[in-house]
């Protein structure tokens, strides 16, 4: 069926006869309609057919995207439970947090490396951070920058070699320590610091604020640290600084109950202030001069024992001098005895060299010179033994006439005669100039033997000068019991 808006016929009941409409429902006319669609029923089972693949396909593509987007909306909440699970680097600590609180048994609160499940955020999550920390302090307590001429930093050298005593420290920017005996001081810091317990920490502070809190637990422990030291102390070789700064800071972190343990702290840098130290530079080359004196003096000591005892065996003979000393001076006088034979029989040894081995030789030959004048001696008095015991007095005259011959025919000998009878009168008297040149020209030629005798090995009396008959003398007994400082 066909409907023609302008065809009476063709027009739908009512809508011929605008006049027979109720009042109410007239309406104003429509425009001329642009299309006409013809709809027409058929009775043909074969347009159905076409149309049923196509809806079927529709409805199996709508239900496959369902069916897709529940699985994704499943994915979606498994990643979501998933998110929790996180894991910890190595070097790294923290805690779980459940609604914002810690969450974890009694000493199981804080986590460990590896991987952690737990609740997705914002039900739960992980804090996280850096379990060690290295900090340094290179400010705190040290000299501040000096600017040249040509506005470029000053090394440290060159700072130290234009300080003067009159430029102080400017307070805010030269940081300094005071030492016990009120010297100044620099010093820098390295600190190396752990959160051992990660529940204490966050509680008492946050990872940003752990530097913040060490540096300020470091100064105050710096200072307190620095005023039981002298400037002496402070600057030695060994750290004596940094231990008792770690020691103090120690004890004030865990009064405040931080969770942070300091692993080490090292004073890197120790010294005197610049002006001070522009003088300890010719202090220390002084040292560094007396050490190599010292060291050449050893050296100089060794060259000398090896030359008078020879290889090592100088050590051994110093030692039982030193017990020959110690037995002697404590009045033990069998041990000196033991101890001083002991030496003399080291001293003979094979291996001895140097002028003790010298000494030694020159002893025997001069103990072999000794025996044989002794052994003449005793042959000439038994010689005279036998004419002594026939005639005495002949004897002992003759021995006389030849001793005053012997006297008078030395050429350094005077003779002065003078009367009996001169009462209380004294003669002063002058020897001849020709006897005194002779009698010092004989004392030379008599050095000049004894020399000669002693490169030589033969017998000489060492140090014959020193003995005085009936005074003291030289130490001629093994005990000691006589000579100087004994009589």
């Amino acid at each position: 069926m066909t409907g023609d808006a302008h065809d009476p016929k063709g027009a739908l009941p009512g809508e011929g006869d605008v006049n027979n409409l109720p009042a109410l429902e007239v309406e104003a006319p429509r425009r001329a309609a642009s299309a006409r669609f013809d709809v027409a029923e058929r009775g043909d089972a074969g347009f159905r057919d076409a149309l049923d693949p196509a809806t079927q396909s529709l409805g199996e593509a709508l239900k496959l995207s369902y069916r897709i987007l529940q699985l994704g909306i499943l994915a979606l909440v498994v990643m979501f439970l998933f998110s929790g699970f996180q894991s910890v680097r190595e070097g790294f600590t923290g805690v779980k947090t459940l609604f914002g609180a810690i969450a974890g048994g009694e000493g199981e609160e804080q986590l460990q490396p590896g991987l952690q499940p737990f609740w997705p955020y914002p039900v739960g999550d992980l804090v996280v951070f850096e379990q060690k920390r290295v900090l340094r302090l290179d400010e705190q307590f040290w000299p501040a920058k000096r600017n040249q001429g040509d506005m470029t930093q000053k090394t440290m050298d060159q700072q130290i070699d234009s300080a003067s005593e009159g430029a102080g420290l400017r307070p805010g920017g030269d940081g300094s320590l005071l030492t016990r005996e009120g010297d100044l001081a620099h010093a820098q810091f390295e600190v190396e610091y752990m959160v051992a317990d990660a529940v204490k920490f966050l509680e008492a502070t946050s990872p940003a604020n752990a530097d913040r809190l060490v540096t300020a637990t470091m100064m105050q422990a710096a200072v307190e640290s620095a005023s039981t030291l002298t400037l002496a102390e402070l600057t030695d070789t060994r750290d004596l600084l940094g231990p008792a700064v770690r020691e103090r800071a120690q004890r004030t972190l865990d009064r405040l109950e931080t969770g942070i343990a300091l692993m080490s702290v090292r004073a890197t840098e120790r010294i005197a202030p610049y002006a001070v130290q522009n003088r300890l530079r010719e202090v220390q080359v002084g040292r560094e001069n007396a050490k190599g004196e010292v060291e050449r003096a050893r050296q100089d000591a060794v060259t000398m024992l090896t030359q008078i005892a020879g290889g090592e065996v100088y050590t051994q003979l110093l030692g039982m001098i030193r017990e020959y000393e110690e037995a002697l001076g404590a009045g033990r006088l069998d041990e000196a005895e033991a101890v001083l034979v002991r030496l003399g029989a080291r001293m003979e040894g094979k291996d001895i060299g140097g002028e003790v081995s010298r000494a030694i030789a020159q002893a025997r030959a001069s103990e072999s010179s000794l025996r044989a004048r002794l052994e003449r001696e005793v042959e000439r008095l038994d010689s005279l033994a036998s004419s002594f015991r026939d005639s005495s007095s002949q004897i002992v005259q003759q021995l006389w006439l030849d001793a005053v011959r012997e006297v008078l025919e030395n050429p350094q000998a005077e003779v002065f005669s003078a009367p009996n009878m001169l009462g209380m009168l004294n003669l002063r008297m002058t020897s001849s100039g020709e006897v005194m040149q002779a009698r010092r020209d004989a004392e030379i030629s008599r050095k000049k033997a004894a020399q000669a005798a002693r490169e030589a090995g033969g017998f000489y009396a060492p140090n014959s000068e020193q003995i005085y008959i009936g005074k003291p003398g030289r130490r001629l007994k093994r005990d000691a019991s006589g000579g100087v400082g004994r009589n």
